[in-house]
């Protein structure tokens, strides 16, 4: 890749500019759509090293942006893993953004996903079966749902006694 002219950006500076203009975006993926868009594999790793230098890129806030917004979607620690692999975060950054979930936020996101899908109702075994199963693809893990749904219940039975 040609060094900036004098005048302004190269071309695929630019371009490199208006993809970030969208959104935030990792330097892995920076390169891929880059390359994706038809510029070279040396002018793309080129350019993603440029915007990780002048501080447009930073790995390591985007992971945990990254992570900080699954969680409020209330998505498991096993989607969450593949987001990140998805937008080609280095590996060796996962733990340190992953640390900044608190401990039980996967419990209380799940519990909140089924109170949002049952709405206090009692559930029948067909229901509980899909609604674990969608928390299992939201990436929640067996255990996390069978806690959830403990807790679930005993909010049920906590209102029931309450009412009487």
């Amino acid at each position: 890749m040609s060094e900036p002219l004098a005048t302004g950006l190269t071309a695929v500076q630019k371009r490199a500019m208006n993809v970030l203009g969208s959104r935030m975006l990792s330097r892995g993926a920076m390169e891929r759509r880059l390359r994706e868009l038809g510029e070279t594999d040396d002018d793309a790793a080129a350019t993603a090293d440029w915007l990780v230098r002048i501080g447009l890129i930073d790995d390591a806030e985007f992971a945990r942006e990254l992570v900080r917004g699954c969680v409020r979607r209330g998505l498991g620690i096993r989607r969450i893993h593949m987001e990140l692999h998805k937008r080609l975060v280095p590996r060796e950054l996962w733990d340190d953004a992953l640390e900044e979930i608190e401990d039980d936020a996967a419990q209380r996101a799940a519990v909140q996903f089924i109170e949002k899908k049952l709405r206090g109702a009692a559930v029948s075994p067909d229901e509980r079966r899909r609604v674990s199963d969608a928390l299992a693809r939201r990436g929640f893990k067996w255990d996390e749902i069978r806690a959830a749904w403990t807790e679930y219940e005993s909010g049920l039975d906590d209102n029931e006694n309450a009412s009487d």
